[in-house]
């Protein structure tokens, strides 16, 4: 009966990528302790009787005897008779070794104590039974009986114990290889093809059937059943690794594989130890050898072959729980015992390394770790010491980690050793690592300079360890300021440093410009060195500004005081400025005298000024050796009398070209009697026409020719006692018309006044010409006809608008005009915008006309 069947080739893909993940083993062991020839021709199976000291081999069909040595390979007997006695067991009590016999179609019992055949059941002719096993308080065999293999059962207490096939477990197409644990019998049968295994539940005697599975791709090499019936492992002459399946189902058991070398690995021998280690050997693949296993996928030791092959089921433990026997073949054909007295230890690896640093006073830490082939033995004690002085034990943890914590109180060098005693599986390890306890080092370093005035010098920075860590509560960096220009040094009072950041500040106030360094000590602590740091600065002196107060107008003789102030102070005691005033009688040298500046840069100034009019105080600070020079200035115009000045004219209104004659008067003064007359023309630049002092009558007259209308105005500059004073006086001036009539062919007097005679054909032409130029500004003509004994106005006209040059021209049409008497005159009229002159008829000009 087959449950299902699995390929192996897919099963082969599934464990790719743990056979890759796991290539790259390394020996830890050698292959034997020791080695004995087998006197042996062929071989079948390996037994070992602990208790009895003996080895027994079975040579297989065609032998006669089983090979007994004791259990380092020494011969000790062979058992004769035992006509090709294969499989091999043990009974529970081990007082009697059950030897499958397939060229003698029995099943023996041996007395392992006397080495003598006690029993033997005959398992039927041809039957050939090859493997032997007990469980559930009998033998089982596996044989042919009737052509098809089968299971059988012989129970050792009954009164005529009986080789009896079981039905259930019958019907094979060859003879079956048995196996068990746990009240399980596993039975396997192999073809070229497959191979097909089953479970049996004969824990009561009985055989119920748990399982049956068909595997293909090639024979199985090696099975076995755990000691709790749970698990059948199982090898194929063409897998990779060694597989596991529940003996409940045959699913895939958990873990499922086993790596063995490589692809194909070829693992053909097997055997568990009572306390679940797997041992599996492979004669191919990248790493043929022994592999360990303590019942997980974790390798447990690798033991490399030597020259020589593991024979087929060639590994057996012994009943020391230590011990394990391999029998190998090399190329001759001779057989040899391999004693391994201790393949489930292996090689254990510690390492110690320090993160950080080892610092006098602060707790560090060792981090440590345990390697090994095999499972970590997880809570295991470490053994520390120090300098040969035992520390406490620190236990191993499940990852292969560990910890050692110390303190040390000064600087120095300390041997730290770990030791690991060793286990059933692991070797002892011991590994050590020097420690340097030193102080960490430390900077200051300089970040920058928030000020640099010589009243507050301010920078930060920050004190630093490598490890990063924070300061003790109260540390505090020392500080020295020395001036470079001098040389001069000056303690300054420490610092503290932010113990969570490290951070500092330092202030100053070195009241002087210059260059300065400031050396930033951290002497050090039990547990930092001591480091320094020397920024510098160039301090400017201030630029202070100097301000005034002082009043704009003052009384001459009264007491004057106004205040001052010098900016950025503080300033150094005994400091003073200059006070300088310049007034009227001190224009080129000034009066001086010093003030005292306040510490906070107050000043007074107080005077008493005699000089009228105004007095320019100018305050200078020469600058000390925080500030620069700094100078204001400020003017009071202290009071003087008021003098009366007037100016008048001998005209109110000149002709163009007239000359005016122009007084000025000044009335009481202290000092100065003189005064200045000037002219200013509309339109034009005022100038001077005269200054001198005023004769006895306080009079000062000058003359100026008027061309266009003109303001004249009288100072007085002032003097000690009296105020300036001013007065003017405008006037007008007429424009200059040159005036003349065309187109006359004779003149004629009448009395003194010629006249212009004409042509009654011709219209006289009468021509205006303006000084100065006003060009498009208007002209106006006048006509008069005398009659009855006086002059009458006939017309005058509109405006005509002055051509280029100033002229006006126009033509006078007279009506009844021969014999009669005319005149005619040009006006120049000043127009809103003309400010300049004033309106000006100019004068007659006489004509007559004839036939």
């Amino acid at each position: 009966m087959r449950l299902k069947q699995v390929s192996l080739t897919a099963a082969i893909s599934v464990v790719a990528g743990l056979t890759t993940a796991t290539v790259g083993l390394t020996g830890t062991a050698a292959w034997a302790d020791s080695t004995a020839a087998l006197p042996l021709s062929h071989y079948a199976h390996m037994l070992v009787d602990t208790a009895h000291q003996h080895l027994f081999f079975s040579q297989g069909a065609g032998s006669t005897g089983i090979v007994v040595t004791d259990l380092a390979g020494n011969p000790v007997t062979t058992l004769t008779g035992e006509q090709g006695a294969t499989g091999l067991a043990l009974s529970p009590d081990g007082g009697t070794l059950y030897a499958a016999l397939a060229d003698g179609d029995a099943v023996a019992a041996i007395d392992t104590a006397t080495l003598t055949e006690s029993a033997r059941y005959a398992t039927g002719t041809g039957s050939g039974p090859v493997s032997v096993a007990v469980a559930g308080g009998k033998v089982w065999y596996g044989a042919m009986v009737d052509g098809r293999g089968a299971v059988g059962s012989v129970d050792p207490a009954a009164a005529e114990p009986v080789a009896t096939p079981q039905s259930v477990m019958s019907n094979w197409p060859a003879t079956p290889q048995l196996a068990t644990g746990g009240g399980v019998l596993a039975a396997e049968e192999m073809s070229p093809s497959d191979t097909d295994m089953a479970t049996f539940d004969v824990s009561s005697g009985t055989a119920t059937t748990m399982a049956h599975l068909g595997v293909s791709g090639g024979p199985t090499t090696a099975f076995q059943v755990t000691g709790d019936g749970k698990k059948v492992l199982l090898a194929t002459a063409g897998d990779a690794v060694l597989r596991a399946y529940r003996t409940a189902d045959m699913a895939t058991a958990n873990p499922d594989v086993y790596w063995v070398g490589g692809i194909p690995s070829g693992p053909n021998s097997l055997t568990l130890d009572t306390d679940g280690t797997i041992a599996v050997g492979s004669t191919k693949g990248s790493a043929p050898g022994l592999y360990l296993y303590a019942g997980s996928q974790l390798r447990e030791n690798y033991v490399p072959f030597p020259s020589g092959t593991l024979a087929p089921d060639g590994l057996e433990w012994g009943g020391d729980g230590t011990t394990l026997y391999g029998v190998t073949q090399d190329s001759t054909g001779a057989y040899t015992l391999n004693v391994l007295a201790s393949p489930k230890l292996t090689d254990s690896q510690l390492a110690l390394s320090i993160p950080g640093y080892a610092v006098p006073t602060r707790e560090f830490t060792l981090n440590g770790t345990f390697t090994t082939n095999g499972f970590v033995p997880a809570g295991a004690k470490l053994q520390v010491t120090r300098d040969g002085v035992q520390l406490p034990d620190v236990t191993l943890g499940a990852d292969g980690t560990f910890a050692i914590k110390d303190t040390r109180d000064d600087e120095g060098t300390d041997t730290y050793q770990v030791s690991y005693a060793g286990d059933a599986t692991h070797r002892p390890a011991t590994t050590s690592l020097k420690v340097y306890v030193t102080r960490l080092v430390t900077d200051v370093e300089f970040q920058e300079f928030s000020s640099a005035t010589p009243h507050s010098v301010v920078f930060t920075g920050t004190l630093s360890s490598r490890d990063l860590g924070t300061f003790p509560q109260g540390t505090t960096l020392q500080v020295t300021r020395t001036n470079e220009d001098t040389q001069e040094s000056v303690p300054l009072p420490s610092v503290p440093v932010d113990p969570a950041t490290g951070a500092f500040t330092v202030t100053d106030a070195p009241d002087a410009a210059g260059w300065f360094t400031y050396r930033v000590a951290f002497a050090g602590d039990a547990a930092h060195q001591p480091s320094a740091d020397e920024p510098s600065a160039i301090v400017k002196p201030y630029t202070p500004a100097l301000t005034l107060k002082a009043p704009a107008t003052a009384t001459r003789a009264a007491a004057l005081a106004f205040g001052g102030t010098l900016g950025d102070a503080p300033y150094p005691a005994g400091e003073t400025v200059t006070v300088s005033r310049t007034d009227l009688a001190h224009t080129s040298t000034p009066v001086t005298w010093t003030v005292p500046v306040g510490t906070d840069g107050k000043i007074t100034v107080k005077d008493t000024p005699s000089i009228g009019g105004a007095n320019a105080y100018k305050v200078d600070y020469p600058g000390d050796t925080a500030h620069q020079a700094a100078t204001a200035s400020s003017t009071v115009q202290v009071s003087r009398a008021a003098t009366a000045v007037s100016v008048t004219s001998n005209e109110s209104t000149y002709t163009y070209g007239a000359t005016a004659t122009v007084t000025a008067h000044l009335g009481t003064t202290y000092n100065s009697r003189t005064v200045s007359i000037w002219a200013t023309p509309a339109g034009g630049k005022k100038t001077l026409v005269k200054t001198a002092a005023v004769d006895s009558k306080g009079n000062l007259k000058a003359t100026y020719k008027l061309t266009h209308n003109t303001t004249f105005t009288a100072s007085f500059a002032g003097d000690y006692r009296y105020a300036p004073a001013t007065a003017t006086r405008a006037v007008h001036d007429q424009v200059g018309i040159a005036e003349k009539l065309g187109g006359s062919y004779t003149s004629i007097k009448y009395g003194t006044v010629t006249y212009r005679v004409y042509h009654h054909t011709v219209k006289p032409q009468v021509t205006g010409t303006v000084s100065p130029d006003k060009s498009g500004q208007c002209l106006r003509f006048q006509a008069q006809e005398y009659y009855n004994k006086a002059w009458h106005t006939l017309t005058t006209s509109s405006c005509f608008s002055l051509a280029t040059g100033s002229v006006g021209t126009t033509s006078l049409s007279l009506t009844n005009a021969v014999n009669q008497k005319f005149r005619v005159r040009t006006e120049y009229v000043a127009g809103a915008k003309d400010a300049t002159n004033v309106s000006t008829w100019g004068g007659w000009l006489y004509l007559t006309v004839r036939n």
